[in-house]
């Protein structure tokens, strides 16, 4: 059956099997076909059970961030599974052949049973990666972080200088502790050192000056964000830039990812929570260029170094299938508690995996169904011949007219007929 999808993409046996070799492919086609079976074949195409869980796996935090989506603090009275609860939802999402597992927050590494749990999810095949802050990453925890079997890490820097940084992060110092947390991360050979700089009206003159510093502290990838109107980010929101301002950091970022693909070296730069970035670049680049459910070009080092150029035609060809917000497609969140979520900053809890099967809830729960019918797309999103590439940022949707398949206010473009 994978095969027969691999040939439906016009990809050779050869570079089937090449590719079918590699786990972590194999494990993500695997749910693609177990979705097909689940749901039928659509556009897009839900996998069978999450291929990447975000798990806020607590939320205290060392900072107090004013761009939050989880509202995280040193003190938060929110409820937490125990080491063994832990251990008991990576049973569940193992059996649900969950292939990536990030580790987020609030701050991760304040919770002494972090390591452990890594440890075991590894065990349990999952590729584990993790966001931090940064700020508690010394010499020491990175060496920890990578024995436990951390392969990915993502740790944000939101400025190019203390002042403009320190000002979002809301700690005078915090500059200084993330950009040593960075450098001790970057000497380990991690597969994927990430920097993710949320953009708003007081650090966008910084940009192209952070994305320098982050390349030359080591990342190999940069994510620009954009402020999320949940937790403490909907205080946030008179910091947000104007649509023009956006297009230009869009611009920004764009060119700096062209540049690191046409001479096969540099930083590459993605965009988070704005699916817009995959229609600006398609247009850019004549639809040689962009990305497929935001963080996915083909042009990644580690599959370069792996497939070579093979890599970003097959994704060129899944753009329609997967393009756009993976919300209840690919992706979900899953809360310190162990409740599942539509994505990372919804706080709709659609069951427990302390008490359901990851797989029952991902195909019968009503609004993931809801979600995944983007057929329906209403207002701006459905008149937009980018639908299929973008398709808009579901969870701003539903916060900014209360659709989850309603217009993505976020959109600097507005519909291109």
């Amino acid at each position: 059956m994978v095969s027969l999808f691999f040939s439906h993409l016009h990809v050779d046996d050869a570079t089937t099997k090449r590719l079918l070799d590699d786990p972590l492919i194999r494990k993500c086609m695997l749910s693609v076909v177990k979705g097909i079976a689940a749901f039928g074949p659509r556009y897009p195409q839900p996998a069978g059970a999450p291929i990447t869980i975000v798990w806020n796996f607590t939320n205290r935090c060392n900072l107090n961030c004013l761009h939050c989506h989880q509202d995280s603090s040193p003190a938060t009275s929110e409820s937490e599974l125990t080491t063994s609860e832990a251990f008991s939802v990576i049973d569940n999402m193992a059996d649900g052949a969950v292939a990536i597992l990030t580790f987020s927050g609030g701050e991760p590494l304040l919770r002494p049973d972090l390591y452990e749990a890594i440890e075991y999810a590894n065990d349990h095949g999952m590729l584990c990666t993790i966001a931090s802050n940064g700020t508690l990453i010394t010499p020491r925890v990175a060496k920890e972080l990578s024995h436990a079997g951390i392969r990915r890490l993502e740790i944000g820097l939101d400025g190019a200088t203390a002042e403009t940084h320190d000002f979002l992060r809301n700690r005078p110092g915090s500059f200084e502790a993330t950009v040593e947390g960075i450098k001790s991360c970057a000497t380990l050979g991690f597969d994927e050192l990430a920097v993710t700089m949320t953009l708003h009206s007081k650090n966008i003159n910084e940009l192209d000056a952070t994305m320098e510093l982050a390349e030359k502290l080591g990342a190999t990838r940069f994510y620009l964000n954009r402020l999320i109107p949940a937790g403490r980010g909907v205080n946030a929101s008179y910091l947000d830039v104007q649509p023009q301002e956006k297009i230009k950091a869009l611009e920004a970022l764009y060119a700096k990812f062209h540049k690191s693909v046409a001479e096969g070296r540099g930083i590459q730069c993605y965009a988070r929570g704005m699916t817009y970035y995959a229609r600006l670049s398609f247009e850019r680049s004549n639809g040689e260029l962009f990305t497929v459910s935001e963080a996915l070009s083909g042009y990644e080092k580690m599959f370069q170094r792996k497939f070579g150029l093979d890599v970003s035609k097959i994704v060129r060809r899944l753009a329609r299938g997967f393009g756009g917000c993976s919300a209840g497609l690919t992706y979900a969140g899953l809360s310190a508690s162990g409740d599942l979520l539509p994505c990372v900053p919804a706080p709709i809890k659609l069951g427990n995996l302390l008490e359901q099967r990851l797989e029952k809830i991902w195909t019968e729960n009503k609004l993931l169904n809801y979600i995944r019918r983007r057929e329906a797309l209403n207002g701006s999103c459905q008149a937009c011949s980018y639908r299929g590439l973008c398709g808009g940022c579901r969870f701003t949707a539903y916060v900014t007219c209360g659709d989850w398949l309603g217009t993505d206010a976020s959109c600097p473009f507005g519909p291109q007929t």
